[in-house]
This record gives C-alpha cells, sequence and structure tokens, in this order.
C-alpha cells in the first residue's frame, strides 16, 4: 500500500502525521518506508537524517536508484528515503524532464523489496513534487486544522486528486481526512463548529482527532517519533486511533 500524505495549506500536521504514521506501523512489526518529499526536510531530520548522502531528488532526476539512497531510521522496520533542500532546485530540473510525473512511481516500482506500506510526505503547496507521489499512490491522506480557512482547502486537494485520478491513476481516492492541532473544546464554537462541519462534510473519512501538544515539537527536537519519544501521551494515542481507523477502512494492513 502507498498513501501520501498532502494538503494545499500547509502547517496543518501533515509531516508529523506522515512521522507519526509510520513509526507506529513500523512499531506494529510492518516494513515501512517514508518518502521525504519535501524540500523543508522535516520528516528527515525529525528521523535523525539531517546530512543525507543521496536524496529523492537524487533518485527522481534518475542520478542514484531508490535502493541506494534509502537508509535505515533509529525506528526498526522504518526506512527513509530522505530529502534536503536541494530538493527546490531539483524541482525545476524535474518539470523539464520527459515523464517527470512517473518519475516516482518507476523509482519505488523498482525496489527489490517492497516496504508493506510507503508513505509520501510531499510539500504544502501542489508542484511537480506531488503530482509525482498521487501517480505513484494507492490513496490519499490530507489534513486540516479544524478552522474554516483550513477547511476551505479540502475541495482544492480533492480537485487535484482527480484530475491525477483522470489522466494517470483510475484507482486513486481520498482515503480520510485526519483533523489535526485540534485544541480543547474550552477553546471556543468556532473549532468545535469547523470540526462538525468537517464529520458533516466527510462522513466516514474523517478520523479521530489529533489533539494540540507539546510533545509533538519536543518529539521534533529531540528526532525522535512521537511513539519513541511519549509513547504513553495522549497525543501519542489519538495517532494510534487514527491507525486503527485507516486499518478499519482498508488503507493499512
Amino acid at each position: 500500500m502507498i498513501l501520501t500524505l498532502a494538503n494545499q495549506a500547509g502547517s496543518a500536521g501533515k509531516t508529523t502525521s506522515a512521522v507519526s504514521l509510520a513509526a507506529l506501523l513500523a512499531e506494529a512489526g510492518h516494513s515501512v518506508l517514508l518518502v521525504d518529499s519535501d524540500a523543508q526536510a522535516n520528516a528527515s531530520t525529525w528521523l535523525g537524517v539531517d546530512e543525507p548522502e543521496l536524496t529523492t531528488g537524487d533518485v527522481l532526476l534518475k542520478r542514484a536508484a531508490a535502493a541506494d539512497a534509502i537508509v535505515d531510521t533509529e525506528v526498526e522496520n522504518l526506512r527513509l528515503l530522505p530529502a534536503n533542500d536541494r530538493l527546490d532546485g531539483d524541482v525545476v530540473e524535474l518539470a523539464r524532464a520527459l515523464g517527470a510525473e512517473q518519475r516516482l512511481r518507476l523509482a519505488l516500482e523498482s525496489l527489490p523489496t517492497p516496504a508493506d506500506v510507503t508513505i509520501i510526505d510531499c510539500p504544502g503547496a501542489l508542484s511537480v513534487l506531488t503530482v509525482n507521489a498521487l501517480v505513484a499512490s494507492d490513496a490519499v491522506v490530507t489534513v486540516a486544522q479544524p478552522t474554516i480557512k483550513e477547511l476551505a482547502g479540502l475541495p482544492k486537494m480533492e480537485s487535484t486528486i482527480e484530475e491525477v485520478r483522470a489522466a494517470y491513476v483510475p484507482k486513486l481516492r481520498l482515503g480520510a481526512v485526519i483533523p489535526c492541532i485540534v485544541p480543547p473544546a474550552t477553546s471556543g464554537a468556532a473549532y468545535t463548529e469547523a470540526l462538525q462541519l468537517l464529520r458533516e462534510t466527510y462522513g466516514e473519512l474523517v478520523t479521530p482527532p489529533v489533539r494540540r501538544s507539546v510533545r509533538i515539537p519536543e518529539a521534533y527536537a529531540h528526532q525522535r517519533p512521537l511513539p519513541l519519544h511519549a509513547p504513553r501521551d495522549a497525543v501519542t494515542e489519538d495517532y494510534r486511533a487514527v491507525v486503527a481507523h485507516l486499518h478499519a477502512a482498508g488503507l493499512l494492513p
């Protein structure tokens, strides 16, 4: 199964979700590949890979095979195709390449032993990297903060998915929406109403919410995923509930 974590709003918990889900699946014994396809390289930094020798950009531009660029992480069963800030320049070159949108799909298909689950962490805006990820994927998981402004970006994501589905991947679908950085109910009616609107609009696609938590920046600063940094914290349990929801929906083994 190949899942893309994408949204077109940014700063909504996408990378936190990608890293946390990958680590929880690896903890459960699945072989997991996390593909960092964002020039900010936050997923790579979070997993302790600050200066990779080879990157997603090298793979997409055919300077390296995917199998050679993938590295191990501190988390057993979790491997990483890392990124760094050079990816911004690589995107310019990639946009001029023939069949650019197919490069990641072909690279993943070339792996001698595919992972049980591959999770692709995308940039926070639509780009050739996002299209590459969508073309390589079975389904898309998006994230949103419970505010009207954030929810307004979801139809744009749906439209992008539909365009890629029609042009390249008939099976591609929006598989889930994760409400992230959700404040306590006491924070005001605006958040509660936005969360309710999300559930009314997307129904069973909406996963259990992930609360706002100081443990998230702590875990990033320590370069350890939440299941390692705070295995019994409430926010980690939130992500365990998300995994259970995605499993029940047939998106995860």
